[in-house]
């Protein structure tokens, strides 16, 4: 889809639906805090006037953990805005929850050097879910008047999401192939960050990660993390080799991955330190190859993932 048929489609959704959840009785609570995880916490709701109370005690080189079903799109995205390259990481803690206008918040979380780098970090135990623009009240009549406001503040909120998207670079903030997602999803559904691909492609790093055991499955679910998910549906089923490149270094192959399934993967584990190193994308020929470089796994790369998001 070219950026103008995008742009066309974000305005057209938004536009009819900026209000992406009840309307809160009560604002979130934001307070210092002396955690481990962050500084500074906001709880609960968003709304109106939130941010003013952000800025407050959210300083530079500080840290906000979130904990919010949602509330004001127009204050989560203020809040973007504002977080935008202030050095503030953003967190989602262990049982935390942020969904809707929390995540558009979350996701503000950056700091600026030259470029935009994202410090956004996302506790496994923790929940991040991006809704798709919907209305508050999908039976209730509306004036022209009221809808004539919607989409003017609709059109006014894709600007901005698109300004922010461009002052962070393609990638910095929620990046186009994501947005097409969150868009196609119903208006009862979330789409959920569960896992390292979802995390990685939106900058997000995760935290509380257990130590990987590197199991033959974990080496071959390594392969579809690197391959972001491309891979047939048998990939894994058998590895088609495991060969001893020395005493302590095995080499395990699969096969099934990239293009139409028809490259190779290449994971060596040393037995001594348990370190794992991978060649997600190869031909035949580079299996074998001196030349093959093979890059480190990290614990996340074990983390179980599914052929299908």
């Amino acid at each position: 889809m070219t950026n103008s048929r995008f742009l066309r489609s974000l305005v057209a959704v938004l536009a009819t639906g900026v209000f992406l959840s009840s309307t809160p009785v009560m604002s979130a609570e934001i307070a210092k805090v002396n955690k481990n995880a962050c500084k500074v916490s906001l709880a609960g709701p968003i709304a109106a006037g939130d941010l003013s109370k952000l800025k407050k005690v959210a300083l530079p080189g500080s840290s906000l953990c979130l904990d919010s079903p949602g509330g004001d799109f127009i204050e989560g995205l203020a809040i973007a805005e504002w977080l935008t390259g202030k050095n503030v990481t953003t967190v989602i803690d262990n049982g935390a929850l942020c969904y809707s206008a929390c995540a558009i918040a979350f996701m503000g979380g950056s700091d600026w050097e030259k470029i935009y780098s994202p410090r956004r970090k996302l506790h496994v135990g923790g929940r991040l879910g991006f809704h798709a623009p919907y209305l508050i009240a999908l039976s209730k009549t509306y004036s022209g008047p009221d809808l004539e406001a919607t989409y003017s503040e609709g059109l006014q909120a894709v600007a901005r999401m698109m300004k922010l998207g461009a002052d962070m670079g393609e990638d910095g903030f929620i990046p186009e192939r994501v947005m097409l997602k969150l868009l196609a999803a119903g208006p009862s559904e979330l789409y959920m960050v569960n896992d390292v691909i979802k995390a990685r492609e939106l900058g997000i790093e995760l935290i509380g990660i257990p130590q990987a055991r590197w199991t033959t499955a974990a080496l071959c679910n390594a392969c579809i993390v690197r391959n972001e998910r491309r891979a047939r549906t048998d990939a894994c089923e058998q590895p088609v080799a495991s060969t001893e490149i020395s005493k302590d270094i095995t080499q395990t192959t699969f096969y099934g991955f990239a293009g139409e399934g028809s490259y190779y993967c290449a994971v060596r584990l040393s037995k001594k330190s348990g370190k794992a190193s991978i060649a997600a994308t190869l031909d035949e020929d580079e299996i074998s190859s001196k030349d093959t470089k093979f890059i480190p796994l990290d614990d996340d790369d074990a983390l179980p993932v599914g052929l299908q998001e």
